[in-house]
């Protein structure tokens, strides 16, 4: 594990540069939702429902575009920005469909919990087979990506794939979480200048994008572990 974050760290360091300018077009985005936020009390529902497509689709493409980065990058190849964020763009439905397929289960147990159905007995069943169905599917935008595979078969592979490395992934996903709660925490405190509580937002939102970034460099040094390792089966 140890030798997975050094190698990480490094290819983060080594293109900071370049990931925060990749960054820069999905801090952007948080900049309408935070004044629809501000003045749509009485929408709450709707605008709730809107922000979460609207970070779907923001983050799946962000994901995307991260991945191209990381392949290039790891290969010394890097290509520019903007062809990276296109690239980005075209897979992002298909990772969409990924990211849906993969969390199923716990978006059934979440949908059970905050409705008034009868299945109420499928809630814990169902997010413990969401966590445990979301980690094994944690290579699968890899598998989509990079190795040209469909959504249902990205899933299957990176089954394949986790196998030995769930309790790894686990701690990566804890220790990012963590610290992610942390700048949330941080980012979203009110204060009473209402400049300063839109300047930190927004420096909570790209910190927030860069620890997503290094996280996701991290995961992906796993992932090539376990196709380097395969190959050398």
């Amino acid at each position: 594990m140890k030798e997975i974050l050094t190698f990480a760290a490094q290819l983060f360091c080594n293109n900071f540069k370049y990931v925060a300018l990749l960054s820069v077009p999905f801090t952007l985005l948080a900049f309408p939702s935070y004044f629809i936020a501000q003045t749509a009390e009485n929408r709450i529902g709707y605008i709730t429902v809107i922000r979460l497509i609207v970070y779907l689709i923001g983050f799946a493409m962000y994901m995307s575009s991260l991945i191209f980065f990381m392949s290039q990058a790891y290969q010394g190849k890097l290509q520019s920005i903007k062809s990276n964020l296109i690239n980005g763009l075209v897979y992002t439905p298909l990772l969409m469909v990924t990211f849906l397929v993969a969390n199923s289960p716990l978006i059934a147990g979440f949908v059970i919990i905050f409705t008034s159905t009868p299945l109420q007995f499928l809630t814990l069943p169902l997010l413990v087979l969401g966590i445990y169905v979301s980690l094994r599917s944690t290579f699968a935008p890899f598998h989509l990506i990079l190795e040209g595979h469909q959504p249902l078969g990205s899933i299957k592979s990176s089954f394949s794939s986790t196998k030995g490395q769930v309790s790894k992934i686990v701690k990566v996903v804890m220790m990012f979480y963590i610290v992610t709660t942390v700048v949330d925490v941080v980012s979203t405190s009110n204060a009473n200048i209402e400049l300063f509580n839109m300047l930190l937002f927004f420096l909570g939102v790209a910190v927030t994008l860069l620890m997503t970034a290094f996280q996701q460099i991290v995961v992906f040094t796993m992932y090539i572990s376990s196709f380097d390792n395969k190959k050398a089966e």
